[in-house]
Order: C-alpha cells, then structure tokens, then sequence
C-alpha cells in the first residue's frame, strides 16, 4: 500500500479578541478541553500507513476550520499524538469465477487511529478509538479521521469545565500490588503510570493472571486489590473501572468480507456442533459471502478468565445455553489468544477489543438484542454500557453492542492507613480525570450516573473507615 508523504504545515498563530484586548496562545497551555483552539499533530507511531493517517487528520483538522493547525508543540493549547495502523485483511475477488488472491481480487483494508489530547503537563484531555465503521476497499484514512475530528469537536463545543479538587496527601510512602484480569490491564497500566508521575509517593503493580487467579489472591491476603471482569464477593469493595467489549477474531486467509454471527451460532462452535466454516448454519447468516470449506480450529482460555465469563454470560442470556469450553485449543490470557489465533488459519476466537487491533486480527458483527448484527466500536459499547446494571451482556437497544461488559477494582476492608490513602485517592483520580484516557484504548468512559454513585462510595469510605 503506498504511503503519502507528509507535507510541511503552515506556522499559524491563533488571535482571540474579547472586549478591549487579546490573548496570545502560548506553550501547550490548555487545562480543559473547552480551551483547545490551536493543534500541533505529534507522532501516530511507527506503523505501516500512519504518514498517510496523520496527513488525513491534519487536512480532516484543517477542512473543519475550528481548529488552528500549528507547526511545533511549543505553539500549541494541546497537542494530539497517539498510535494508528493501516493493513489488508484480505481480498475480494473481481470475478465470481476467480480465487480471491492478490494477483485477482481486490485488496479490503483494515485499521485504526487511535488519539490523546494532551494539555499543560501532558495531561489527557481527551481521548478516541476509531476503527472502521465499514469494510473499506478505499477511503480507509478518511473515515478515521472524520471520525475522530467529528468527536473532537463535538466534544470540545460541549466542555464543561469539570475540574476536581485534588487531594492533599499526607506524604506516607506507599506500595500497592495487584493482580488479576487481562482484559483492563491495557488502561491499567497507563493509570497506573500517569498517577504515579502525580503522587510519586504511590506505587501501583499489577500482574495480569486472570480474573480468577486475582480473587483467589485477594481472598488469600497476598495482594492489595485485584482487577476482575467478573462479580466478586460481597466480602469485598468492588468499583466498576471501565466498560469494554469481547470481540469474537478469526484468521480466515483470503476473506475479507465481514464474518455475522448470532448468539446461537457462537455457542455452536464453542460448543463444537458447528465443525467446518461452510457449515450450513454459517451460510444461512453470512449469505452474500463465500466461507471456506475448511475445519474451525477453535481457541478459547485456559486461565480463569473474565473474557469467557463475560462471553459466557451473553451466550447464556442471549440462548440459555451453557458452554464447557472443552473444544479446541488452550491459551493463557488474551494476548495468548490473539496470538494463537494469529498463528493458527481458520481459527476463532475471543480477546478485548484492543488485542484484535495490535494483532492485525479481523473480529465479527454480532447480533445483539434487537436482531442487528453490530461490530464493536465505541459507540456501541458506550450504547451498552449507558444500560447500566452489574451486567451488560446482551444489553437493550438498537446501538448496543451485545458482548460488553463492565471491569473492577476490588479490595477488601480494613487496609492499613498509607495504603487506604492512596487507594481511594487512585480511585476519585481513576472515576475523573483518568477516565479521559479510557477511549484511547477502545474502553468506554463509565456512565456519569454510575460515576457519582460511585464517588460518593469512596468518600464514604475514606471518612468512616479507620485502619
């Protein structure tokens, strides 16, 4: 795929007038996302087509003429930097009668453009996922950029300014250790990094095991807190952290149309009942496409896993049905699924919705509630998410994307002085300013209904609790 060259942008300074005076743009000043007028496009990575991903959103960023595009970051209120990728995920053959291959089909592409905002000090203002709302044979780098320049601004003409009262901390040193799910461990590991650049003082680790390695740790004393993706006991506190997606991926060399599936034909092939991709069962759902008369090699986790608990909990909602999970290949976490899958051709399996982009890995529409089948993205994991209870599996609404689910934190009561301080002063930072870095990733920001509920229960325990 070539690659367009990046041009050379125009030095421009923005000139706001108010009443009898003006004010200058300065270095990456901006505190608030209401405050964002000029731009300086930084690095998107070093990913096959992110020189053509960066020009389109500079000219997308240009064509909106809100927005002063700037030529250095010492110019700029913000400045949006992130990661993207563009790749083929396979063909579609010009004629009916031809193998769809290089030589003789058209090339279908894939990627993503993922972005931060940041302002003064590098904080995050804002952050976005797009992905592909379409199979695109051309116009790829388009639809990412409008995406996210629409949302951009969308989002910048409705701030508010919503600036929480930091925390004064007392200045005991304290280190926290956790463990446990996989699915949240790539936001995790960014809050855990961005709060500790904040309050030095404060050490967060975290290992990613599995859901149910980490309660099985939490319940035993070992570590402080666990992440999990499934409910824990009620002996322990549990804060939802982010809402995310299971996508079900497939490595299907060669075709490149969109894979459909129902909750009844997932629960077959986990189950082992749907044997081979051309099964009629498959072809009925995916009629205008040509799958390949070849055997599934199904993947699913070997670890006590959230992911399938959340994937379980769908096929039970949406079918009554129950899955054993003992067909088919182990692995451990999602990254040894995606991986897996990645290596193994006529494969499927199931990952957070971030995996399959770091792999280069085609994911599935599913049907959800209403009978729409709906690919993830984050629209339509915010459309499940906004139906909030302790599940979101197979949530109502025409938008909503059916295998969503909620992550949490838990720990268990009493915690010694330092480490209760610094965990509640992790979380009211988590449920506010932290949840800006969430979209970047492909989660969605928590309800704000669920957000106060939620503070209200850290301060709760912050004032009445004592060691």
């Amino acid at each position: 795929m070539a690659l367009l060259n990046d041009k050379t942008v125009t030095r421009t300074l923005l000139l706001f007038c108010a009443v009898t005076f003006c004010l200058c743009v300065h270095a990456q000043n901006a505190t608030s996302l209401k405050n964002v007028r000029s731009v300086y496009v930084g690095s998107l990575g070093t990913n096959e087509g992110v020189e053509d991903l960066r020009h389109e959103l500079i000219e997308t960023l240009r064509r909106l003429h809100r927005l002063t595009i700037v030529s250095s970051a010492d110019q700029a209120d913000a400045v949006l930097e992130g990661k993207g990728g563009l790749w083929i995920r396979g063909y579609r053959s010009l004629s009916p009668r031809a193998r769809a291959n290089p030589s003789s089909a058209e090339p279908i592409y894939a990627g993503y453009l993922s972005i931060r905002v940041q302002g003064k000090d590098g904080e995050t203002l804002w952050s976005y996922f797009a992905n592909p709302r379409r199979i695109s044979f051309s116009g790829l780098k388009h639809d990412l950029a409008s995406q996210l320049v629409s949302k951009l601004w969308d989002d910048i003409s409705n701030a508010t300014d919503t600036t929480v009262a930091a925390t004064s901390p007392t200045g005991a040193v304290a280190t926290l250790r956790g463990a446990g799910a996989t699915f949240p461990f790539p936001i995790y590991h960014d809050w855990f990094h961005s709060f500790h650049a904040r309050h030095p003082n404060w050490q967060f680790e975290y290992q990613p095991i599995g859901s149910e390695a980490g309660l099985k740790q939490l319940e035993a004393g070992t570590i402080d807190f666990a992440g999990s993706d499934i409910p824990g006991p009620a002996s322990v506190v549990q804060i939802p952290t982010v809402g995310g997606a299971v996508v079900l991926i497939y490595n299907l060399p060669r075709f490149g149309d969109e894979l459909r599936l129902t909750a009844e034909a997932v629960a077959d092939i986990f189950s082992g009942k749907i044997k081979a991709w051309n099964d009629p069962a498959l072809r009925a759902i995916n009629r205008r496409s040509s799958l390949p008369n070849t055997p599934i090699t199904v993947v699913h986790r070997a670890d006590g896993s959230g992911t399938t608990f959340a994937l379980a909990e769908y096929l039970m909602k949406a079918t009554g049905r129950k899955i054993e999970w003992s067909v088919g290949e182990v692995a451990t976490g999602n990254e040894g699924v995606a991986k897996q899958v990645a290596a193994t051709p006529n494969s499927i399996g199931y990952v957070e919705f971030i995996y399959a982009f770091d792999h280069h890995l085609s994911f599935a529409s599913v049907a959800n509630s209403s009978g729409r089948f709906i690919q993830a993205d984050l629209p339509s994991i915010k459309a499940a998410a906004e139906n909030y209870q302790i599940s979101i599996a197979n949530a109502p609404g025409e938008d909503a994307y059916p295998i969503s689910t909620f992550s949490w934190l838990m720990f268990r009561e009493p915690m010694e002085a330092a480490k209760r301080e610094a965990m509640m002063s992790f979380l009211e930072w988590m449920l506010t300013s932290g949840q800006r870095e969430c979209s970047a990733l492909g989660y969605a920001p928590l309800p704000k209904s669920l957000v106060d509920r939620e503070l209200a229960t850290i301060r709760k325990i912050s004032v009445n609790t004592t060691p």
